[in-house]
């Protein structure tokens, strides 16, 4: 008797972790923010509202600054400084804002390749600014930090870097083309090895984060971008679950299934809102729900810095 009283209760500890990793759960995800200092404050409280209710980490979804601010590394000082400073791992993929953007004359006319190498810098030299180790992250290459995947609750999420601004690929600059090249063919190996990985495991649901709007309401994808909507259908083919892409960039808050008819069901698309919509979205996963990811929108103005809404 005594012998089947334990075991009960070691098969009933092993059930305990896939129990709770089933049950619904909820992460909180901003982008498009901050477009100058006066938005600080409001990201800030943001933050403190998300971290105060539970969020288990913080996802970022690019665009840091505005595309006419100027492209300094005192920006980006201050915003890793922001993320660094959060109680909870912070998830970030870079906009085009950040770097592809900086040619611009008001941005400061810099070298967009330099920026991004900055970027890199202060955002994923060190661990300690958004602490992706404590999520197990792990990075698709060495000389692609910022793009990683990682697993939470039975949830595979991936970080690609994809950006607006024909993602880079400038048509009057060689290097920038080369670059955009050699990043795209990252971004599609990782999602690649993320997905099979998924499946293999089991996993419930795959989430994919990026910065760009694909333009899925377009019936032909910009040349930058059609690679973007081929590897998420590819996805479907692969991942028998809920897959999620959630990305920014046109600052308005979206949630929909862009793709219609057999796996294409099954993605979900949710957009964050942006500058000067001050909020950004709690994303309730529960893989086996009709709605896999639900959402609900969150003013700054309804927030305060002690993380009440």
């Amino acid at each position: 008797m005594k012998l089947r009283t334990t075991l009960l209760r070691i098969l009933l500890a092993l059930c305990l972790p896939l129990v709770a990793d089933a049950a619904p759960w909820r992460v909180f995800a901003v982008g498009d923010l901050p477009y100058g200092t006066s938005e600080l404050a409001g990201l800030r409280a943001l933050f403190a509202h998300a971290v105060g209710h539970g969020s288990p980490f913080l996802i970022h979804v690019g665009d840091i600054k505005s595309g006419s601010q100027p492209c300094t590394d005192a920006q980006l000082a201050g915003i890793a400084g922001l993320f660094a400073a959060q109680p909870v791992p912070v998830v970030y993929t870079p906009g085009d804002n950040e770097w592809t953007d900086c040619h611009r004359l008001l941005a400061g006319s810099h070298d967009p390749l330099r920026r991004l190498a900055r970027v890199r810098a202060h955002f994923f030299e060190d661990p300690a600014v958004l602490r992706l180790g404590q999520l197990g992250a792990r990075a698709a290459a060495p000389d692609y930090p910022e793009l990683y995947r990682f697993v939470h609750r039975r949830v595979m999420f991936v970080v690609l870097h994809v950006v607006g601004s024909h993602d880079g690929a400038r048509r009057a600059d060689p290097r920038a083309q080369a670059e955009s090249a050699a990043r795209r063919a990252v971004n599609r190996a990782l999602l690649r090895e993320a997905t099979d990985a998924a499946r293999t495991a089991g996993l419930a649901a795959l989430v994919v984060v990026f910065h760009v709007d694909p333009l899925f309401e377009r019936r032909r994808a910009p040349r930058a971008l059609g690679w973007v909507r081929e590897a998420l259908a590819e996805t479907l083919t692969r991942f028998p679950g809920p897959v999620l892409a959630l990305h920014g960039d046109t600052h308005r808050l979206r949630h929909d299934r862009p793709l219609q008819g057999g796996a294409g069901g099954r993605l979900v698309r949710v957009e964050v809102p942006g500058s000067p919509s001050i909020g950004g979205v709690w994303i309730t996963i529960d893989p086996t729900a009709d709605e896999p990811f639900q959402i609900e929108p969150v003013w700054a103005q309804g927030c305060d810095l002690d993380g009440e809404n």
